[in-house]
């Protein structure tokens, strides 16, 4: 029972992390907390503190409330879309 706000929490730190191009190591290091305790959250298997949202929000340059709404799908594909497009080259003259 009442695990919805840990699921949620869960799928967008994964979402911002993979849009970002971050592994669990980069925002471990960006937000001072363990890769494993990363590894938790993402899972929804942790309970996870404000003080540690704050953290998570601040590595993401986004607020608490950003953080913790839900994902929207059109954004979330788009900017993974750009994430794994290849740069463009320049035009050779």
């Amino acid at each position: 029972m009442g695990k919805r706000a840990r699921k949620l929490l869960a799928q967008k730190l994964r979402m911002l992390r993979m849009v970002n191009g971050w592994s669990q190591e980069r925002l471990a290091a960006a937000s001072g907390l363990h890769r494993t305790y990363i590894s938790l959250i993402e899972r929804a298997a942790c309970n996870v503190s404000l003080d540690n949202l704050e953290r998570l929000a601040d590595a993401f340059g986004v607020s608490v409330s950003e953080l913790l709404g839900a994902p929207d799908p059109t954004l979330v594909g788009e900017k993974l879309l750009a994430a794994f497009r290849p740069p463009n080259k320049p035009k050779e003259r």
